[in-house]
């Protein structure tokens, strides 16, 4: 057992201190405010709140906020009140927000209605004096009597005779609870069982008990603080009247208290309970407490220099020289502070009210701030004599109801102009002090008619605050942006950045500047144009006025009504309004289809360079099929791609600059990609209507040009197209590569077997002329073709008779020499000849007409049924397969 008899013994009064506050409640329903039915009264989180104060234009409470002892109020101009008290105003109770309310019932043994310490009173035997419970931690608190059914009013339980002419007194506080043993006699005083009482004692949960100065504390498992207490008091009733013990007692004695883990002992002084002068009844005092969670509070006596006062007189705040004696009392007030941190403040009002004055004419006191007092509990007035910093301001109270007469009266420092109170708390906002103590003394504490009892209850720390706008994120250009916002291409860029406000609501304002690059001079800036956006809403702002081109940085910030925040980063970024010009495409494997000539393959990448000034990127598209975006450093892309198909290809590139200008029009490149070796194309004319005649395989259709489209029987059925001397069918592509070895061939008939003048049936152009003929000449029927580009003519004819029924032409050029096929036949003088191709007709490909000079001539007079060409010489036998498919 340990046993302490100095003077600043521990009370047996234990209270219980909550570390972390409690949540709102998730039932909390908003209240409507008359008038506004879109418009309520409370809501649980900061930023709705703050949206709907700004909205209704009346504060609006911020439910997540609210503690045992504070409540913080969105205002309609984007501040924050909060409202601090000392003592519990609502707790939470069933799990809905409640008014405290001490009043005992009896529900499972003696409780109050609804405070903030889980308290629980006997109902009379054996049932545990006081229960108090935090979580899985109990401490049960039993008396050394039998105790009696108490009878209960208000607060307060009563169990009478407890001792002969001795009651126990229990009331309930808004924070704890309060224990009287109340000595009604002197022979009750001599009773032997008031020299040493012990309270058995109970403690489960993981709770265990432990001393600190002149404090018990129980701790939890884990070392945290659930109960705590001040030092143990007796007093007589001298002076009390009719008030009893919440009075300033005659004189007054402090206990000494042993602990062991299953017992405290409170041992009365013998002094006082047999003094003769004595006045009846005496009070012994071991109360229970739980300081309050948003602010706490205490009072010391000058006569009692070393005693905490933690634990009594609980009912009232008491300064001055002590009415009849020499004892000065001073009252010190804790209060959370730590949502202030970082704030400006914007106004503080310190109120409490005075309940009673010993002048008539009202007495001064003085509101201090001091050194924060981190554990209130063990505050004496030796450990409080010093650190009194500043002066907030001085009041006059006049509330003296039983001699004046004159009721109570509320007094609030605001220190007027010079806003001290202000000025204190914005210097511990800057601090980010996370609590705040301030003390209550007398002006004139040598003078006793400045005796002064002041309402715990009314003590209300109202601090106005405003959270600086936080700095911008999410800066981005929205609109006009190149292959990155660091590049547009308008003058007019639409900047956007989300601007917050840790208070919530809406900001005033969100402010963005554009400097150039060297960020010296301002070139525009928003003003007030983007005003009234929602806290955490992305703010746009279209730059005017108009932006050279050139390189520029912008930033922005938010202002709330009071204050602008930081600037945020700069934002870099370029203005480019001109498009590319002269987008080029060369290839040295894959020259441009104007040179004539074939090249590569199907599936042989070739070199491209594609350029254009002032662009850095091209996208490509071949044949059609999109290829993407390239990008390059300087204003040419050099790199690889591959033709998908043989014959002509399409490449086509368009060229953009890194703000995204985009040159007028694409460029299409056209190239020629060498046929597949036997290579195999014909068009069969057996479409019953249009104007295009498919090829087999697809890839080059024939289209009408000109004159009328008639349709006739085919030799072996289907259809064949009749030509009149002024129509034909045409592609602009070419077929075949006419330098290296081809064959084409032709169903045909005339109109006339006695027609003498040249008729072509099927050609390949060039710039100016063919590069080859199929068709029927004054000598007959003919193959040729040409040195060069309308140059010398070689053909091969055949003697054979021409009618006007159906005949098969087949042209092959081998390489060395021209041969002719009528009907699959070839006899070897007349039609075959030498020749060797230097170049190949690459303009297009004709049905029913030829060309020279540049000039479209020797239309057809007659049909054509089927017409083919390969890219290799055929032999005789595939000559005649190729004719009997008609």
């Amino acid at each position: 057992m340990v046993s302490r008899s100095r003077a600043a013994s521990l009370a047996v009064l234990i209270s219980l201190t909550t570390v972390v506050a409690l949540p709102a409640p998730a039932t909390a329903v908003p209240v409507p405010i008359p008038g506004g039915p879109q418009c309520v009264a409370a809501v649980d989180d900061q930023f709705g709140a703050a949206g709907l104060a700004a909205q209704c234009g009346n504060p609006v409470e911020v439910l997540s906020e609210r503690t045992e002892t504070s409540q913080v109020f969105a205002q309609p101009d984007g501040s924050l009140e909060s409202v601090t008290s000392l003592f519990p105003t609502q707790v939470v109770k069933n799990g809905v927000w409640t008014d405290v309310d001490t009043d005992l019932r009896l529900s499972g043994g003696v409780t109050p209605v609804a405070t903030s310490a889980n308290v629980r009173f006997s109902t009379g035997g054996a049932d545990p004096m006081v229960t108090l419970t935090e979580g899985s931690a109990v401490v049960r608190i039993k008396s050394p009597w039998t105790l009696p059914t108490p009878t209960l009013s208000g607060d307060t339980a009563t169990y009478a005779d407890v001792l002969p002419d001795v009651d126990l007194r229990l009331r309930a506080e808004p924070d704890g609870f309060s224990q009287f043993l109340v000595v009604n006699t002197p022979a009750a005083a001599a009773l032997s069982e008031l020299k040493r009482i012990a309270f058995p004692l109970e403690a489960s949960g993981g709770a265990s008990i432990r001393e600190n100065e002149s404090a018990l504390e129980v701790v939890d498992a884990a070392g945290n603080v659930l109960f705590e207490s001040g030092s143990a008091l007796m007093w007589d009733a001298d002076g009390a009247g009719d008030e009893g013990a919440d009075t300033a007692p005659g004189r007054t004695a402090e206990m000494d208290v042993e602990v062991a883990a299953h017992e405290l002992v409170v041992v009365p002084d013998q002094a006082l309970l047999t003094a003769s002068d004595a006045t009846f009844p005496i009070y012994i005092d071991p109360a229970f407490s739980k300081p309050s969670m948003g602010g706490n509070w205490t009072h010391t006596n000058s006569c009692s220099p070393g005693t905490s006062f933690y634990t009594s007189y609980r009912s009232e705040l008491r300064v001055g020289r002590q009415w009849n004696t020499s004892c000065k009392w001073r009252a010190y007030m804790r209060f959370d502070t730590a949502q202030l941190a970082g704030a400006t403040i914007q106004a503080a009002e310190f109120a409490v009210t005075a309940d009673h004055v010993a002048n008539c004419a009202g007495a001064s006191t003085n509101l201090l701030f001091r050194n924060n007092i981190s554990a209130m509990n063990t505050a004496t007035w030796n450990s409080t004599s010093s650190g009194n910093v500043q002066t907030i301001g001085t009041e006059k109270f006049d509330a003296n109801e039983s001699s004046c007469p004159s009721g109570d009266q509320k007094k609030v420092y605001d220190d007027g102009t010079a806003r001290v109170l202000e000025g204190r708390m914005q210097s511990q906002a800057t601090a980010r002090a996370s609590q705040t103590t301030f003390a209550l003394i007398s002006a004139n504490e040598g003078d006793d008619m400045g005796w002064s009892n002041f309402i715990p209850g009314s003590v209300a720390l109202i601090i106005t605050y405003n959270h600086t706008p936080s700095v911008p994120t999410a800066l981005t250009i929205t609109t006009d942006c190149g292959i990155s916002c660091a590049w547009v291409r308008s003058g007019t860029p639409t900047l956007r950045a989300v601007a917050a406000d840790p208070n919530g609501g809406t900001l005033a304002r969100v402010e963005f500047e554009v400097y150039d690059r060297a960020r010296t001079t301002r070139k525009a800036a928003s003003g007030t144009a983007v005003s009234n956006r929602a806290s955490g809403q992305a703010a746009p702002w279209k730059v005017t006025p108009t932006l050279a081109e050139g390189a520029y940085s912008w930033r922005v910030r938010g202002c709330d009504a009071y204050v602008c925040g930081g600037w945020g980063g700069w934002f870099d970024f370029t203005v480019d309004t001109t498009a590319p010009t002269n987008v080029s495409v060369t290839s040295a494997d894959y020259p441009a289809a104007t040179e004539g000539t074939w090249n590569g393959a199907a599936g042989q990448a070739g070199t491209f360079a594609i350029g254009a000034s002032g662009a850095n990127r091209f996208e490509l598209t071949l044949n059609g099929v999109n290829k993407g975006w390239v990008n390059t450093t300087g204003d040419v892309w050099t790199g690889p791609m591959t033709p998908d198909r043989d014959g002509v290809n399409l490449l086509t590139a368009r060229a953009a600059d890194a703000a995204g200008n985009v040159a007028g029009s694409p460029f299409t490149y056209e190239f020629l990609v060498r046929p597949v070796p036997a290579k195999a194309i014909g068009w069969g004319f057996n479409e019953t209507s249009g104007n295009t005649a498919a090829s087999d395989p697809a890839g080059i259709n024939l289209d009408h040009k000109v004159g009328s489209i008639v349709r006739t029987a085919g030799k072996n059925g289907g259809s064949a197209v009749v030509l009149d001397g002024a129509s034909a069918w045409a592609s602009l592509q070419p077929v075949v590569d006419t330098k290296i070895p081809f064959t084409v061939t032709a169903l045909v008939k005339l109109d006339s077997a006695t027609a003498s003048g040249p008729a072509t049936a099927v050609s390949a152009h060039g710039p100016s002329g063919s590069g080859f003929r199929l068709g029927h000449r004054a000598e007959g029927w003919c193959f040729s073709m040409y040195a060069a580009d309308d140059g010398a003519e070689t053909k091969a004819c055949s003697t054979e008779a021409v009618g006007t029924g159906w005949t098969h032409l087949a042209g092959v050029y081998d390489g060395t020499r021209l041969r002719l096929y009528v009907n699959g036949l070839n006899w070897e003088d007349t039609d075959q000849v030498p020749f060797t191709s230097t170049w190949s007709a690459t303009q297009g490909w004709s049905v029913g007409r030829a060309k020279a000079g540049g000039v479209l001539t020797q239309y057809w007079n007659g049909a054509v049924d089927r017409v083919a060409a390969y890219q290799k010489a055929l032999t005789q036998s595939e000559i005649v397969t190729d004719g009997a498919k008609g």
